[in-house]
């Protein structure tokens, strides 16, 4: 009887013991996955400078993606980048494509049903602009004009707002996209960050592209799924320190031209 006793308490213990290895294994977290394996996913977007770009040797460059490098050089992994469209931004991530997306993704309250934000890292404007020609001076003249508009971006979100029912809103999947329409006559006028008409402005001076009308100012965070609490707190930590430290106002301003501006948190 008390080898029985002995071989069911054994039994019994070992039982335990490799229900609690597997319930620790299934547990495991993603900011502990990615600490195991030295590397981290992070989802970005190349087609949205200053933020993410191809440089001339075919490379991801921009704010970003320089973000995105000092953040995994400091936690001590590998940074994977899954180049991702605008509209992809947050479909990488909630799929498990990507740990995190670092993609000028502004904070609204309708994205943070799908996606936990992080503190912000940086701030951009968004604007009308257009040829010299086209008279856009406030909202109302916005109707029966042709505005081109990148999908999953903050235009999307605030542009049709605020336009005339009469607006004929034009959409496209990426910014790229959005801008060989307004050079090519395809649209009167698009809707973008001051930084990304800054940049076809340059790239186009015959053009004389102007700003019409500043929609609004709004900040941008990186981005985690929800419940994935651990990864949010330590890109807190980071973006906390490196706001005191300076590090983020020199990539903010060695992208975009212009100082950052002081940063909320949540």
């Amino acid at each position: 009887m008390q080898r029985v006793l002995r071989f069911l308490t054994l039994t019994a213990g070992a039982l335990v013991l490799a229900i609690l290895v597997v319930q620790s294994a299934s547990a495991e977290g993603t900011f502990d996955r990615i600490l195991r394996d030295k590397k981290i996913k992070v989802a970005i977007d190349v087609a949205n400078p200053p933020f993410g770009i191809l440089d001339k040797n075919g490379q991801p460059d921009g704010s970003d993606v320089a973000t995105a490098r000092q953040m995994a050089k400091d936690l001590g992994v590998e940074v994977e980048f899954v180049q991702v469209p605008s509209a992809g931004r947050i479909p990488a991530l909630v799929s498990g494509r990507a740990d995190v997306t670092i993609a000028s993704i502004s904070v609204t309250a309708e994205r943070a049903k799908a996606v936990m934000f992080c503190n912000p890292n940086g701030a951009l404007s968004i604007t009308i602009f257009g040829p010299p020609g086209v008279n856009i001076k406030s909202p109302s003249n916005l109707d029966g004009k042709r505005i081109g508009i990148t999908r999953a971006t903050l235009e999307e979100a605030t542009v049709p707002k605020m336009a005339p029912p009469g607006t004929k809103i034009v959409w496209f999947d990426d910014l790229a996209s959005t801008t060989q329409a307004l050079l090519s006559g395809q649209v009167d006028a698009a809707a973008m960050t001051l930084f990304a008409q800054n940049k076809v402005s340059e790239a186009n001076p015959d053009k004389h592209i102007e700003t019409k009308l500043v929609v609004t100012t709004a900040f941008y965070a990186p981005i985690v799924r929800h419940d994935e609490y651990e990864l949010r707190q330590w890109i807190n930590t980071w973006l906390f320190l490196n706001a005191r430290n300076g590090v983020l106002a020199e990539i903010y301003k060695k992208y975009t031209g212009v100082e950052l501006p002081t940063l909320p948190t949540f």
